[in-house]
């Protein structure tokens, strides 16, 4: 497979080898879910997220997009300068967060708008999804989604919902609305989940889910993002293999990548790697 990168076979095979040893009540797999379980790049075009579509397709009032634009024009250049310092850039985005946060509710985001980013069909699943998702409903593997998505939790379970795909062992942590009776966005609920403050100890304060997993030692990380290769670093697991894409500057960013994860899945490729990797530990 030309768009996979192993980074080290050795350390991969233990690894493997490892996950093999343990049976699979032992497995918990964390991932991202833009640009990790979808696409970024579909007909041709970046499309991130759904946020994006609600930008770009102009759901909400047109002001909405002309003042999310701005922000995204003043805080981004911070979020993405490597010369920052990382507590200034944690606190950078939780000033980004708040205030596009605040603009959804202010320019009276509705359930209805979301539904109509999400069957828009711009934002689409990776080839290989729906059967990574199926594959761990069917075997009782706790998935648990962990996004800094401005349209959050909602926005996640509807889409996978669209599609059949929102299963019991399907557990979400990301930012949230409450909703008044005619649902529309009133409020953010809770400290806010942004790039830099994703990483599985937000879960100790969610103990619904995180009794889910705290005895599943070994952990499968999906991710997109160097940022939040370290996540896991927290958990007190036993094995870890972790498995980023790469989805553009291939050339500039490869090594690094390889430096911070076990495999590198390059090119915006499929899924079809990652199933057989579980496939192969289950089937053990």
């Amino acid at each position: 497979m030309q768009n996979i990168i192993i980074s080290n076979r050795s350390k991969f095979d233990e690894i493997i080898s490892n996950f093999k040893a343990w049976w699979f009540d032992k497995i918990h797999i964390v991932s991202d879910f833009d640009r990790t379980l979808t696409f970024n790049i579909v007909d041709w075009e970046e499309r991130p997220s759904l946020i994006s579509v609600l930008r770009k397709k102009k759901i909400l009032w047109e002001d909405y997009s002309k003042k999310a634009y701005e922000l995204y024009d003043y805080y981004h250049p911070i979020e993405v300068d490597p010369n920052i310092d990382l507590q200034i850039k944690k606190d950078e985005m939780t000033k980004w967060w708040n205030a596009h946060l605040d603009l959804l509710v202010q320019s009276k985001l509705n359930i209805s708008d979301i539904e109509k980013a999400i069957n828009s069909g711009i934002v689409k699943l990776r080839s290989g999804v729906p059967d990574f998702l199926k594959f761990l409903d069917k075997n009782n593997i706790p998935l648990v989604i962990i996004s800094a998505n401005w349209l959050g939790w909602d926005s996640m379970k509807l889409f996978l919902e669209s599609h059949n795909l929102f299963f019991t062992n399907t557990y979400i942590e990301s930012n949230s609305f409450i909703w008044d009776d005619n649902w529309y966005a009133i409020w953010k609920w809770s400290e806010v989940i942004h790039t830099f403050n994703k990483d599985e100890k937000i879960l100790e304060n969610n103990p619904f889910i995180f009794d889910k997993i705290k005895d599943r030692k070994n952990v499968i990380l999906l991710w997109d993002s160097l940022w939040d290769v370290g996540m896991i670093d927290w958990f007190e697991y036993d094995n870890l293999l972790k498995i980023g894409f790469l989805n553009k500057e291939v050339e500039r960013d490869l090594e690094i990548y390889k430096q911070n994860y076990d495999v590198v899945i390059i090119n915006d490729s499929d899924f079809s790697f990652v199933n057989e990797i579980i496939s192969s530990i289950l089937q053990n």
